[in-house]
């Protein structure tokens, strides 16, 4: 099982890695340069491919309570959630420095700028929440209608306005910035499970994750705290000590993002979100990094990086 994980992880790991690698590479130049991507576009598309799968996961995870979402409504939403921060910013750099810039691009973003997109994930929700009760109706009955809606809602901020904080994350900085972000948070998960197997004797959450202990939950926090001082170093646009924060506080968060999707899999009383022998599924790898995604934000906003 620890082999498949880490061989499966390593795969993924390095199919991150090429994508982010041409995505900052592509999007050098940007707009002016000829074919040139914005920043975070191939980052969008791989977002994009991933939230269906993700969704359809996490319908199964509801439907076995009983709890009906529509994956129609719920996958759009996600994707719109999601693409709006980028958009968005996208927008205001273009009209900053428009020149290069095609007018289509400049006339979309003064769009943007006019129906103030700050407002837009607000107003996706609430038509989301509304198309969940549309659905609801048409199985002509009112038992599970509030659940639904709860639901939906959680499907769409779980899988779509968290990893929209990745967005701006890619457009204010490189991909090595997103990177290093998961680095850090993968790099907990792997701490803790090495730690928690090796050493583990005291358990802290048995009537959650019964397998999870102190020595494991201390073990991956110290490796995202090692990850995010030795970046830091390395990197040198921040101080050792800042790294060592953000690594403890990321470390931290992504460890309660793997409880919470524990919570969610012991509801609905499976063990793993999917069924790929050894791996699980897409929710079980992106657990950690969703929840760290705004804690990471409002992290580079307080440093003004």
């Amino acid at each position: 099982m620890f082999k498949q994980r880490l061989s499966f992880g390593l795969l993924f790991g390095i199919a991150l890695l090429i994508m982010f690698y041409f995505d900052q590479a592509l999007s050098a130049g940007w707009p002016a340069r000829p074919l040139s991507f914005p920043p975070g576009a191939l980052l969008a598309l791989t977002f994009a491919v991933i939230i269906p799968m993700a969704m359809d996961e996490m319908r199964k995870l509801l439907a076995r309570q009983q709890v009906v979402i529509s994956m129609r409504v719920c996958v759009v939403a996600a994707m719109l959630c999601m693409l709006w921060p980028w958009v968005a910013q996208l927008s205001e750099m273009l009209l900053d420095q428009p020149r290069g810039a095609s007018p289509l691009a400049i006339t979309v973003a003064q769009w943007f700028h006019t129906v103030k997109p700050g407002y837009l994930v607000p107003t996706v929700l609430a038509v989301a929440l509304l198309g969940a009760f549309l659905m609801q109706s048409r199985r002509q009955q009112t038992a599970g209608a509030i659940a639904s809606a709860g639901g939906s809602l959680l499907a769409i901020v779980y899988l779509g306005v968290l990893p929209g904080f990745y967005m701006p994350i890619r457009l204010s900085h490189s991909a090595g910035m997103v990177v290093s972000i998961l680095l850090i948070v993968k790099g907990a998960d792997i701490g803790a499970y090495g730690v928690g197997r090796s050493l583990g004797r005291h358990r802290f959450i048995t009537w959650l994750s019964p397998q999870k202990s102190w020595e494991g939950l201390l073990g991956g926090i110290a490796s995202a705290a090692l990850i995010g001082t030795l970046l830091a170093h390395f990197a040198g646009r921040f101080a050792w000590w800042q790294g060592l924060l953000a690594g403890t506080l990321l470390g931290t968060v992504g460890q309660l993002g793997d409880l919470l999707e524990s919570l969610l899999k012991r509801d609905a009383g499976v063990k793993d979100s999917g069924q790929v022998p050894g791996f699980g599924g897409v929710l079980d790898l992106l657990d950690s990094p969703l929840l760290a995604a705004p804690v990471a934000y409002w992290l580079l906003k307080l440093v003004h990086a």
